[in-house]
């Protein structure tokens, strides 16, 4: 069994480079693995299905060639949260919860976006609270795609103007919140993205017990091309120097 996981490509129609080297890998590895699992931020922005442009169009093709052939996931991030059940049927895409745990060699694989572990971002956790309720998403849905970009904008500038505000372990994942997760799901590994710090990590339990973390390579502060490969019993981070 082979698996392949990406997460905060932050792709737009801004990213040319970056969107043409997305679809050179999903031809490289359609039919050659078990199933591809976008773990969110994939794109730099989603304001709705019923959006449609030029990029999306591209992107919504490259994607049903790809799942024609080849299983796809996709959880939603901070940056994604809106991709809906419409854009997922045209894509063939199957959307997962966050906290979702895929079976590889025997081993239980919690999957997430990561922004659920950084539990000392405070402010952060209530706006996703907020932002992410199921009332508040079906208002944004009916709001006009125009004032949805306005909107967008705004927040945008809000975040940048706010970045840098607060001390830096703020923003990080809580080795206690991937514990209790870990712990309730009875997971043997976590992968994640969402920091854009991507390696190998190890979390101890509250019984001593050691479990390997394993963070997504971005697209956005490091080079592109990054993933992580399950094949069999082994984890590797494809990471680009």
């Amino acid at each position: 069994m082979k698996f392949i996981f990406i997460s905060d490509l932050h792709l737009s129609p801004q990213t040319p480079e970056k969107n043409q080297l997305f679809y050179h890998l999903l031809k490289s590895w359609r039919g050659g693995i078990d199933g591809l699992y976008i773990l969110g931020d994939f794109f730099d922005y989603w304001l709705g299905d019923d959006d449609d442009n030029e990029f999306i169009s591209e992107m919504r093709h490259n994607l049903q060639q790809f799942s024609s052939v080849t299983k796809l996931y996709f959880r939603g991030g901070n940056h994604d949260f809106g991709v809906g059940k419409i854009f997922a049927a045209k894509c063939g895409m199957q959307l997962i919860n966050d906290m979702h745990i895929i079976e590889i060699a025997k081993k239980r694989i919690l999957l997430s976006h990561g922004d659920t572990f950084c539990t000392l971002d405070l402010s952060y956790q209530k706006m996703k609270r907020v932002l992410q309720h199921p009332i508040v998403m079906f208002i944004l849905r009916k709001i006009p795609l125009a004032l949805r970009y306005k909107l967008k904008e705004k927040l945008e500038k809000k975040s940048h103007a706010q970045t840098g505000s607060k001390p830096d372990y703020i923003y990080q994942v809580v080795d206690d919140s991937i514990a209790e997760h870990v712990t309730n799901f009875q997971a043997d590994a976590v992968i994640h993205g969402h920091t854009h710090r991507p390696g190998y990590y190890s979390v101890q339990l509250g019984d001593g017990k050691i479990i390997p973390r394993y963070e997504i390579p971005d697209w956005e502060d490091n080079p592109p091309g990054g993933y992580i490969v399950a094949e069999d019993s082994q984890i590797m981070i494809h990471q680009i120097s």
